[in-house]
């Protein structure tokens, strides 16, 4: 089960060197697991290309299985061991940065004081990941913007928990911040660091203008910590400002904050027959109310 649990990973991340860092893991080990499932069903399950990996036509057979018997599998596993007393319940969560650095923290804290008996797993994650997670029932609860892509592919509830929009953020001694209102040619005329999500993302009209990115990163906090200091810019939630301004990063005020987005939860309609789910979501919307994150409309 464990190489096939693997091979789903390398599958949803098209990329063996992305899911060995989730899996923490060597990439060749996880590349001779890869193999070894392969030799056991004497096809090739991947094809290799310049991008990463795709599923070959014997592959997404296996694929289209595996994610519906695995996370069966895993619930059987739990509640055999919680009925033994030798587990806890879990919630898996997934979410993008904005939950996962400014608003998850204070829910889980405050949910581990509350039920020990169960356990939280977190993960950050792309749109992309959170999606395919969703389909496969890896996930319970799904933290971020809903988006179209969700619809075709799998049925879920969204519940709007605040509204977002997107601001520019830099170190607070930026020659910038010395602006009372920051123009969008001043901008783009800037060097950009991406945290990793959606490379194009940018409030307004900016967020359709081709950008200069000095440097991509895989997490925002590793994008925070460049930003510090640095000549840069960069696009993030204006949920993220009270938490960015711990590490003396500012929002610039600029000319055009475009649209603001629902951010909230996203979930199957099943994951609310437990208990558990339930209580940690109606803990979300009111850590959210308490933490009186700044909106635009």
């Amino acid at each position: 089960m464990r190489e096939l649990k693997q091979f789903v990973e390398v599958a949803s991340r098209r990329s063996i060197s992305a899911a060995a860092k989730q899996l923490n893991i060597s990439q060749p080990a996880l590349s001779r697991a890869i193999q070894k499932l392969e030799d056991s069903y004497g096809a090739p399950l991947f094809v290799r290309n310049g991008a990463g990996v795709a599923l070959s036509p014997y592959g997404s057979a296996l694929y289209s299985r595996a994610v519906r018997i695995l996370p069966a599998l895993d619930e059987a596993r739990e509640e055999i061991e919680q009925l033994q007393g030798r587990a806890k319940a879990a919630i898996r969560i997934a979410a993008g940065d904005l939950w996962g650095l400014a608003i998850l923290p204070a829910v889980v804290r405050e949910f581990a004081m509350t039920h020990p008996q169960v356990v939280v797993q977190v993960e950050i994650a792309d749109e992309g990941t959170r999606l395919e997670g969703l389909r496969n029932g890896v996930y319970d609860l799904v933290f971020g913007t809903f988006s179209a892509r969700y619809g075709p592919v799998v049925q879920v509830e969204f519940q709007p928990l605040v509204r977002q929009a997107t601001f520019v953020y830099c170190d607070k001694n930026h020659p910038l911040r010395q602006s009372a209102l920051v123009s969008t040619e001043a901008l783009i005329a800037r060097r950009w660091i991406s945290p990793g999500y959606e490379d194009d993302a940018g409030p307004g009209r900016l967020g359709r203008l081709s950008r200069d990115f000095a440097v991509r990163v895989d997490t925002m906090m590793n994008a925070l910590l460049l930003l510090q200091q640095s000549p840069f810019l960069m696009s993030a939630s204006s949920g993220f400002q009270a938490l960015f301004r711990t590490f003396g990063i500012e929002a610039l005020a600029i000319e055009d904050f475009g649209q603001a987005d629902d951010s909230g939860v996203i979930y199957p309609a099943r994951s609310l027959d437990r208990v558990a789910v339930r209580d940690f979501l109606q803990l979300a919307r009111q850590t959210v109310s308490e933490l009186a994150l700044p909106t635009i409309d």
